[in-house]
This record gives structure tokens, sequence and C-alpha cells, in this order.
């Protein structure tokens, strides 16, 4: 399990055609468009894997081109947010070979995907 994905999260075949077998795993692939986007923007798909936590309904994708580092992008940020009322952040860790270089949490899931993108592509 990567560092930084709940213990309690299973990983997400969202590639393959079995995926249609379970529709919260279909639901958490597809779940804001976060695959297309990193996509769309230059991200191999073989190094975007996807992870769901049934308890907490949380996704979390980890973007890792093998270059030194990655990033897990999520939904599940209650333990980052607490008690809020309002709309929910996102959360991304950023990671180089040394390790946790930051984590941002923000309402905005494009500002983060931005900065995903950008993190994983040198753009």
């Amino acid at each position: 399990m990567p560092e930084g994905v709940s213990r309690a999260a299973t990983r997400v075949d969202w590639g393959r055609a079995s995926i249609r077998a379970d529709p919260d795993h279909k639901s958490a692939a597809g779940r804001y468009g976060v695959i297309s986007a990193l996509t769309a923007a230059g991200v191999d798909s073989a190094h975007i894997s996807v992870y769901y936590d049934e308890d907490d309904h949380g996704v979390y994708w980890v973007v890792d081109p093998r270059r030194g580092r990655s990033v897990v992008l999520t939904d599940d940020t209650e333990s980052y947010a607490g008690w809020l009322e309002g709309p929910w952040p996102f959360v991304a860790i950023f990671r180089d070979a040394a390790g946790v270089v930051r984590t941002d949490v923000d309402l905005s899931l494009d500002t983060l995907l931005t900065r995903t993108i950008a993190w994983c592509t040198d753009r």
C-alpha cells in the first residue's frame, strides 16, 4: 500500500473490464474526472493507481511516474479537516526521493490537479 493511502483501502483496477462488476469501484475510478484530467495532461495511465476506502467512501489517486516524484491525491480528508460545514477540501501529498516534500489542502480540486500535473511532468 503506498504511503498516504488508508490501510483500509483496496486497489481499484480502473483500466480493466472487471471494474463493471463493482459499482463502488466504478464510481471511485470516475469520481471528479481525475483520471481523465491526468491522462489529458500527458500523465501516462500506467503510472496512475486508484484505491477506494469502503468505510470512509474515500478515493486515493496515486501518481507515480517513477522519476523520483509521486503524489497521493485524495478526497478522504477528514483527518486533515476535522469537523467542517460546507465544502470539503481535497488533499495532495507530494513526495520526492527523500520523502514528503509538502502536503497541500485546498477546496479546489482543479488547483491540486494543476499542481499534481506540474509535479509529475515538470510543467
